[in-house]
């Protein structure tokens, strides 16, 4: 009896030390948004994020300075996980940088990446921009301009698997034509490309044998385009491709050119 005791003393206090470990650590801060997404100067702008935390969220901070200046601080308020914070109308042509931060009752400080606008931006039509080709052999991402106007492209980023707080690539200032493809190479082959701009490198792998899901999202954060394969069906002989009419479908690789047509269609989509 005593030795039975002992045991369930000591696997007690196991449970309880992996329990503790588990659970310490920073909130998970996700979704961040801002809208209105074009900003003019009346405009004061609502900053969102979900946070989520194993214990809980003791505050949250949103962070922003302007034009580079030194950071100001505004408390954001609860609904359920999600917190928003409002910075101030600016001036036109400003530029505003943000972020957000989370204490949770252990101390631990979590932050966000940094967003930024502009005041008074031109408002930019992203709906002819798509997501083109995906391809995990030779790892790359293409996007494509479908529309008839050039698409500004700073501040638009993809995300791997995860929501929007996590971006495997966020672009620089480059706009891309009517027509024009944009390829994007994984970090994992970037040896192999010595040439390719650093710029147009993404920061993950990609595999052509298991499920995936790549997002494009606009500066503010709302999605452009969604890759979404929850059930592969089949291995992709060379890459997840783009037909004339939107869908995807099995073909041969064509990085930074037109895709090859294909009745192959890719299944297990959501």
């Amino acid at each position: 009896k005593i030795l039975f005791a002992a045991l369930l003393l000591v696997a007690g206090f196991t449970t309880s030390c992996v329990k503790d470990d588990l659970y310490d650590g920073p909130a998970s801060i996700s979704n961040l948004k801002f809208n209105p997404e074009a900003v003019t100067p009346k405009d004061a702008v609502t900053v969102s994020a979900t946070i989520t935390d194993l214990r809980s969220v003791s505050s949250a901070v949103l962070k922003y300075s302007i034009g580079g200046g030194s950071a100001q601080s505004v408390n954001m308020t609860a609904s359920g996980d999600v917190y928003s914070g409002v910075i101030p109308a600016q001036a036109d042509k400003t530029v505003v940088t943000f972020h957000v931060e989370a204490l949770n009752e252990k101390g631990y400080v979590a932050k966000s990446a940094d967003k930024s606008y502009t005041v008074a931006a031109i408002v930019v039509d992203y709906s002819g921009l798509y997501l083109n080709e995906l391809n995990g052999n030779v790892k790359f991402m293409e996007l494509h301009n479908r529309g008839t106007k050039d698409i500004p492209l700073e501040g638009v980023y993809i995300c791997k698997d995860s929501e929007n707080d996590q971006p495997v690539w966020v672009c620089d200032d480059r706009t891309l034509a009517p027509g024009q493809f944009l390829l994007l190479y994984s970090e994992d082959v970037q040896a192999d490309h010595p040439t390719h701009p650093e710029a147009l490198i993404f920061h993950s792998g990609l595999s052509a044998k298991k499920n995936v899901r790549i997002q494009l999202f606009n500066p503010a954060g709302s999605s452009i385009d969604d890759f979404n394969l929850t059930a592969i069906a089949k291995t992709a002989p060379a890459s997840y491709s783009r037909n004339t009419d939107k869908k995807w479908a099995h073909a041969p690789a064509t990085p930074g050119a037109a895709n090859q047509e294909s009745t192959d269609y890719v299944i297990g989509l959501q």
